[in-house]
């Protein structure tokens, strides 16, 4: 089945659950907050001589775009830089879940629907709102967690650590293909509309995996910390070699997760950017755990994010 055969089985469904679909676009609504644009331009801005505007975006994502215990990327985009964000980002999220799976109950009132999927209410959602740009996250949650352990050597065996070779072949098969059934499907729903419809992609920046998860009602995560130490790469005391040699490791998941991103973006010229957070969060005292950064942190990567979000936008 090519991209437009299945764009044509999406439309199908949605007009199937139009009902649905609208409910679910009332009650995200309802969600969300009101939008405090900034009275000021961002330093960031101002350096490069460009104005502020304000951008009518639809997010799709994980927890980066949907973190509950505290703010997130969405968060400030819409409240510190203006932007009006329908966003149907849901924190867990795996690519398999984002790309192929179902729209998922959420406890802030969203209702649960099994018979919609979130390629369709994505879809339903590009026609409906007609926004300026598509905003992804996706792929941490498919490296954590359970998934992390068998991509990681025992640090006894003497073996590469993590095994670039294994790591290569998800990302750059499975990751990739899940993120270009994503893309294809949105492009061609431009191409039908006849919008231009850019997408933006963004990598991680580099965790620490020193055992802290997410101590809200109850424990989630932590998702690298158990995996090292049944791989023999302990962490006790705040040692910090122990921590720097994880440290390292995930650094090396994460550097070739964003090259597959780029490549992504380069093999999708003026359709698909790739926005490279590396090297915003540069202490350990930036991420509130192991997956996630604090606020100040999501802060800092929301103004690189608005950042290439203008340099593109104003062009279009």
């Amino acid at each position: 089945m090519n991209t437009l055969q299945k764009l044509s089985v999406i439309e199908e469904d949605i007009e199937k659950s139009k009902i649905k679909l609208e409910q679910l676009y009332e009650a995200r609504k309802k969600a969300s907050e009101p939008i405090t644009r900034l009275t000021e331009p961002h330093p960031l801005l101002i350096a490069a001589a460009v104005q502020p505007q304000q951008y009518r975006l639809l997010a799709q994502g994980d927890s980066w775009f949907d973190y509950l215990p505290g703010k997130d990327l969405i968060e400030y985009l819409r409240h510190r830089h203006g932007h009006i964000i329908e966003n149907i980002g849901v924190g867990g999220s795996t690519l398999n879940d984002i790309v192929y799976g179902p729209v998922p109950k959420n406890w802030l009132g969203i209702p649960q629907s099994h018979d919609v999927s979130r390629i369709a209410e994505l879809i339903h959602l590009i026609e409906k709102i007609r926004p300026h740009a598509i905003l992804l996250s996706g792929g941490g949650n498919d490296i954590a967690g359970q998934e992390f352990f068998s991509l990681i050597n025992n640090a006894l065996s003497n073996l590469e650590n993590p095994n670039k070779e294994v790591i290569h072949g998800v990302l750059f098969e499975t990751f990739r293909k899940a993120y270009e059934d994503l893309i294809g499907t949105i492009k061609a729903k431009a191409e039908k509309l006849g919008i231009t419809l850019p997408i933006f992609v963004h990598g991680y920046d580099y965790p620490w995996p020193d055992g802290r998860g997410v101590t809200m009602f109850n424990l989630v995560g932590p998702w690298f910390d158990d995996t090292f130490n049944k791989k023999n790469y302990p962490y006790k005391n705040n040692d910090k070699t122990q921590l720097g040699k994880r440290y390292e490791v995930v650094k090396v998941f994460i550097d070739e997760f964003n090259g597959m991103l780029k490549e992504l973006a380069s093999s999708n010229p003026q359709s698909v950017y790739y926005v490279d957070l590396r090297n915003t969060l540069t202490s350990k005292d930036d991420w509130a755990n192991e997956l996630h950064p604090t606020n100040d942190g999501f802060l800092a990567l929301s103004d690189k994010f608005n950042f290439e979000l203008h340099k593109v936008l104003i062009n279009v």
